[in-house]
């Protein structure tokens, strides 16, 4: 799609796609939104955005799907988006995807708005310098109390929304959208938090806690 309205495809199983140059299954150059709902994807291929290359469009949606084995030589195995508006997904298990140089499953670049990212899971995918997501625009991680997770960089290895990152031993996180392992702080005097804690303990009878932390 190129200079063009809105693309959806929903309900629908793709497979063994192949593109020369990027986008493996949308291609979207100066377009609308691109929504991708209720499919199975697997195998396909292209230079930069194995399932969806997207760039100076609309919005990015990958909702209620499955998307496995797919790959792009340079970047995002599944997304590669530059300079659109945004990126969500939700409901969605990426697994065994790769990139050749970075991005095994997303790769974002000068998006618009912030982008969101819950109840989706990353696993197996590989990237010749090990980065499962590079971003450099923001993220939104819909995540249990007492988790976290970074809201733009590099993320490596396999990891899932809403289980995210604990908390690190020692500090507490009772809010969502925490980007930081210390969370919502250091735990309270008089209280102990073991990793991942979200409301701060009171110690036990007999003991006591005499610092922050």
């Amino acid at each position: 799609a190129i200079y063009a309205g809105d693309v959806e495809i929903i309900d629908s199983t793709i497979r063994d796609c192949r593109a020369d140059d990027d986008g493996g299954v949308v291609y979207a150059w100066n377009s609308g939104a691109v929504s991708l709902t209720g499919l199975t994807v697997t195998s396909c291929s292209a230079l930069n955005g194995g399932v969806v290359y997207a760039a100076y469009s609309g919005a990015v949606s990958l909702i209620g799907s499955i998307v496995a084995s797919c790959s792009a030589v340079y970047y995002g195995g599944v997304v590669c988006e530059y300079y659109s508006d945004s990126l969500s997904v939700a409901g969605v298990a990426l697994i065994d995807n790769r990139a050749i140089n970075t991005g095994s499953v997303l790769y974002l670049r000068n998006l618009d708005q912030r982008s969101s990212i819950s109840n989706a899971s990353f696993t197996g995918n590989t990237a010749g310098d090990g980065k499962t997501i590079q971003a450099d625009s923001p993220l939104d991680w819909d995540c249990h109390l007492g988790r976290w997770m970074p809201s733009q960089g590099q993320f490596l290895g396999d990891f899932s929304a809403p289980k995210c990152y604990p908390c690190s031993a020692g500090y507490y996180g009772n809010t969502s959208g925490l980007a930081e392992a210390s969370c919502s702080g250091q735990c309270i005097r008089g209280h102990f938090c073991e990793k991942g804690t979200a409301v701060p303990e009171p110690c036990p009878s007999g003991t006591h806690m005499p610092a922050a932390g």
